[in-house]
């Protein structure tokens, strides 16, 4: 959060190394999940045969969901386990529903947005706990089927990596549950198994379809030497080719053995799209001889990132195909309809085999189910499973974060949500489409600049609600060949707003553009700062089919920064690996390309908010088919480059790196394996994913002192403790952390305890609402008392919290709640402090309506005083006025001024009532043993009744709960509260309807009072005299 005074003697600090178990010692630091709650790409689900109700749905980047209410609501059930995000196959068996087997790594190959994984994992308890069970170097798995009987024996077919030769494909057998597996089927190094089908009522014949295919850079492959349809008569032991009716070009394939007739086996044909010689075909002989029954160019449009085919399991006539849209063949697929669900882009299907009106798909908007048929669908509103590529964040409070959302639009999202959490109430769509780069005056961003592919740009005006297109030139390049056209345009292309030059932007193709009219026109302030290599530059796709919206041009500009420090200084880097530099507004370029680098995605830049001439980037290898992590810092312009991924492994390629604005040297790097952290300029790097699970991360900004993430397949992160991780040392002895400034607020969060894990079923997680105190103990002060005291700048004691559990509390319905108890354990202790005063006094056992907490403490400077046993520490820090609050300072100082008062005409309310009833008991016991027709029993009656009364006056004790109070009139401790409760608002009112109330009640407070004092003074005394008369004791 917003910590505008971090002490100067934590920003600069000597380097230092760090112990392998920093993630175990912040346990106590949390990243939240933001949302949006809108979901993302999954290409494969599973229902429970005989369990209607429970679904597992596996994401692209996300990891493995479950339900048990049918898409009511998800819970990911992979996160402490999976060591990637990208789901490509999911099981169950239907011989023991508890045995489920996930294979890694998306099947449906995007050239920007797919993960690798790392094989197969286990379940035997439904879920709850995962093994993995190898295959690791697979990387992308597109199916695994478990024999109907003997969830032992399971196949696995292995589509193998995406950007390159690699032997480890093909179909793959395990007999023991997966701790063996045998490569039953292999053909070559580029060809792996697209589809893999189970014939049910003889599980010893599988069929298989074997794809060539490789993403280089610049192109999709799709189709080549190996592409073919296998049949195993033997449970896969042997295989044969059953390609007799079959085109001679053969791309991409899917296969479905029909359930309800062995027979009849459908298969989906990539052929040459010139030629249309694709489609569906049928065998009605297991596969002996195949028939053409469809040429619907639907079905095989766009091949390489669908083609699939599902047999209805009972019904040999019913057959289903995926593509971008859904259809629905009930004739053998002579003729089709097309199914509407939530979203577009289908990638698989589930159907009951005990129902086939009740199935789940996948999306690119995540998993569906269905009861009838597919009329209406489960809601994909409920999953935090979006994929983002770019964040950004303007300066408003909350802050918002900016980005576009992989087959979605892009999103506006408050950090911090209207109530308990952040819903779809709290962001919108924004400028732009699903690939942009958002671009705005951060102080201002009424005006928003978002792009999409093929050079699509356009202007959201927030204020009129209305967007403009703005492309530098509108040519439409759908379906051409790179070379031709005259921009070549990153599928992410580059936007952003210059820090120096009034309403002016900058965009990019493989040239660098400017305007500073809104788009209105554009300039040219660059040449060709790419390869510009021909060969490279062809159609997108190929053999067979081509691809061309975009995502294979190459030799384009990535990345853009301009520097914070300088005007007409820029940075430039290209997808094909160039970096240049202008340091005159684009009149003159410099190539400063670190020396030998080799080919390979300039993916981030950043400028070094401390140094002038330092600049960071991060590249990326992965489309090269190389997962090496590649940071580099040059300290003089990019002149020179040092290589700082030092001890980044092997995996974790890189996507981006940022140093903090506050301590130079802190950087933080996202990864396609989550965020590394590194606390002496890139020296050495620490796993810095805290509760954050394994993430292919896209982005990263600090910002507003928090750490700012977008992912690709888990939507949005924040860290809102940076204040903390910038004074980091090696030093572990006790002591106190300074902490961040809060803003006053009105959110509640699941972070002001430390029960949370970040995340949350249906909403994003708000920030802490307080002042966040982190604490460290040593093992010698382990289990000492610890209190925390917090200090307005009067020096007045406002509230005292401790690590004792108060033994006297008694804890009632209506009453207020126990104090919070601070933690006293080893290593990094935190406690949120709401910023409230000490809680009020409780009256047991009547419900009151109205809250119990303290008023809350008003903007100013605080002093906080530590103390773990004999040890004492001291920090300062400030509460922010909240920005969007019309509160002056005076209306501040009334407000404490009238809540204290009221607070501590309250408290003494309670002390004199619950003093008064204690008495009221045992005065009621003394005249139940008085003799009776006695002179002292009859005062004692008449003292009990007094005293009575003036409880009566104050308080209702028949409301036990809280209906009661429609029931039984309020008495007058209620109604003092009312008014207290009136006053404590979101925003603080002292209103002259407030104040008159307040008077009227004081006066009256002051007569109850004076009313109890004579009981007590006299009437009380009077009484004890009586006792001592006759021996005994008094009743106070």
């Amino acid at each position: 959060m917003n910590n505008l005074k971090i002490l100067i003697a934590f920003i600069i600090i000597s380097p230092f190394s760090y112990s392998q178990d920093l993630e175990e010692k912040l346990d106590e630091v949390k990243y939240r999940n933001i949302g949006p709650f809108r979901g993302g790409r999954s290409v494969s689900s599973s229902g429970v045969v005989g369990d209607p109700l429970t679904y597992y749905m596996g994401t692209v980047g996300g990891g493995l969901w479950k339900t048990t209410n049918a898409g009511g609501e998800w819970h990911n059930i992979s996160d402490d386990y999976f060591e990637t995000s990208s789901v490509g196959a999911v099981a169950v068996s239907e011989s023991d529903n508890k045995i489920i087997y996930v294979g890694m790594g998306e099947h449906a190959p995007r050239g920007v947005t797919t993960s690798y994984g790392n094989g197969v994992y286990k379940s035997i308890d439904e879920g709850k706990t995962w093994e993995h069970v190898g295959l690791d170097k697979t990387q992308q798995i597109s199916r695994i089927i478990i024999h109907p009987d003997n969830p032992k024996v399971l196949f696995v077919a292995a589509q193998g990596a995406i950007n390159g030769p690699t032997k480890e494909r093909g179909i793959y057998k395990s007999i023991d549950g997966g701790k063996n597996w045998k490569n039953v089927l292999y053909v070559n190094k580029l060809t792996g198994a697209s589809e893999l089908s189970i014939d049910y009522n003889n599980p010893e014949i599988l069929y298989a379809t074997m794809w060539n295919h490789q993403r280089l850079p610049w192109k999709v492959i799709s189709g080549g030497d190996g592409d073919g349809v296998y049949k195993s008569l033997d449970g896969g032991e042997s295989w044969k080719k059953i390609e007799n009716g079959l085109p001679n070009e053969l791309g991409k394939m899917a296969i479905s053995v029909s359930r309800a007739n062995s027979n009849k086996v459908y298969l989906l044909v990539e052929g040459n799209s010139n030629k249309r010689s694709g489609g569906l075909f049928v065998s009605n002989n297991a596969g002996d001889t195949w028939q053409k029954v469809s040429s619907y160019a639907e079905l095989t449009s766009r091949a390489w990132y669908y083609i699939e085919v599902f047999a209805d399991p009972n019904d040999e006539n019913i057959v289903y195909v995926l593509s971008a849209r859904a259809f629905r063949s009930v004739d053998g697929g002579k003729s089709w309809k097309r199914i509407y669900s939530g979203h577009g882009d289908y990638h698989d299907l589930w159907i009951n085999p005990q129902n086939s009106k009740n199935m789940i798909i996948s999306d690119d908007g995540g998993g569906e189910i269905t009861f009838d048929n597919g009329s209406s669908w489960s809601s994909i509103s409920n999953m935090p499973t979006a994929q983002f590529y770019r964040v950004n964040v303007d300066n408003l409070f909350p802050y918002n974060l900016y980005g576009g959302q992989q087959d979605n639009s892009t999103i506006k999202i408050a950090s911090i949500g209207s109530r308990g959490g952040i819903s779809e109430r709290d962001w919108s769509a924004s400028a732009g489409g699903e690939s942009a780069f958002l671009a705005f005056n951060p102080n201002d961003p009424s005006i928003v600049m978002g792009g999409s592919y093929l050079g699509s740009v356009n202007i959201y005006d927030t204020k009129a609600n209305a967007r403009k297109k703005v492309m530098i030139e509108p040519i439409n390049y759908i379906g051409r060949a790179a070379r031709d056209m005259k921009y070549r345009f990153n599928w992410n292309a580059p936007i952003i707003w210059s820090k120096h030059e009034q309403n002016t932007f900058y965009h990019a193709a493989q040239y660098l553009f400017k305007t500073n009219n809104q788009g209105k026109s554009w300039e040219v302030v660059s040449p060709d700062l790419t390869r510009n290599e021909d060969e490279k530059q062809g159609n997108g796709g190929g053999p067979y089919t081509n691809e061309a919206v975009g995502a294979e041009n190459y030799g384009t500009i990535s990345y853009v920064v301009e520097s914070p420090h300088e005007k007409n200084t820029i940075y430039v880097g290209s997808d094909d690996g160039l970096v240049h530099i202008t340091q005159d507004g684009g009149r003159s370029w410099l190539d400063v390309t670190p020396k030998g680098l080799p080919e390979t995605i300039i993916n981030a830049i950043d400028i070094s908010p401390h140094d002038k001439a330092t600049v960071y980037i991060a590249t990326t290898r992965y489309k090269f088919n190389d997962k090496s992590p590649g940071l580099y810092k040059s300290s003089d312009y990019g002149k020179t480059w040092k290589n700082i991924s030092s001890n980044i492994p092997y995996g974790a390629y890189t996507r981006v790196v940022r140093e903090d604005d506050k301590r130079k040297g802190l950087l933080i790097a996202g990864t396609e394996l989550g965020i590394y952290i590194s606390f002496d300029d890139g020296n050495t790097w620490e796993l810095f994913n805290l509760n954050m699970p394994a993430l292919a991360i896209t982005d990263l900004l600090i910002k507003h002192d928090d750490l700012i993430v977008s992912t690709q397949g888990r939507s949005f992160w924040i860290l809102d403790d940076m204040g903390l991780i910038r004074q980091l040392d090696n030093n572990y002895d006790t002591k106190l952390y300074t902490p961040e400034n809060p803003i006053i607020g009105n959110w509640s969060s699941q972070l002001n305890s430390n029960n949370s894990n970040g995340t949350s079923t249906f909403t994003g997680v708000n920030p802490a609402n307080g002042v966040v105190v982190y604490y460290n103990i040593e093992e010698n002060d382990k289990g000492k008392e610890v209190s925390i005291k917090f200090y307005n700048q009067d020096n007045k004691l406002i509230r005292e919290i401790t690590s004792n559990v108060d033994k006297r509390f008694v804890l009632y319905n209506g009453g207020p709640s126990p104090e919070p108890i601070l933690t006293n354990k080893i290593g990094l202790n935190r406690f949120v402090w709401d910023l409230r005063h000490t809680s009020l006094i409780g009256v047991p056992s009547a419900y009151i309506e109205g809250s119990f907490k303290g008023h809350k403490a008003i903007p100013g400077k605080y002093d906080l005083i530590l103390e773990i046993g004999d040890k004492s520490f001291t920090s300062k820090f400030e509460i922010l006025e909240n920005p969007n609050f019309s509160v002056s300072e005076s209306d501040y100082l009334d407000f404490d001024k009238y809540t204290s008062h009221m607070e501590t005409n309250f408290n003494e309310m309670a002390r004199y009532i619950n003093m008064n009833k204690k008495q009221i008991d045992k005065l009621t016991l003394i005249v139940n043993e008085l003799d009776e027709n006695t002179l002292i029993k009859q005062s004692g009656e008449r003292l009990l009744e007094l005293m009575s009364n003036w409880d009566n006056k104050m308080m209702q004790r028949k409301t036990k709960a809280y209906d009661d109070v429609e029931n039984f009139r309020n008495k007058f401790l209620a109604d003092y509260l009312f008014i207290l409760d009136e006053i404590k608002g979101d925003i603080p009112n002292v209103s002259e309807g407030i104040l008159k109330s307040l008077n009227s009640h004081d006066k009256k407070w002051k007569e109850l009072k004076k009313e109890i004092d004579d009981i007590n003074e006299v009437d009380i005394s009077n009484f004890n005299s009586e006792l001592l008369t006759i021996g005994m004791s008094s009743i106070d």
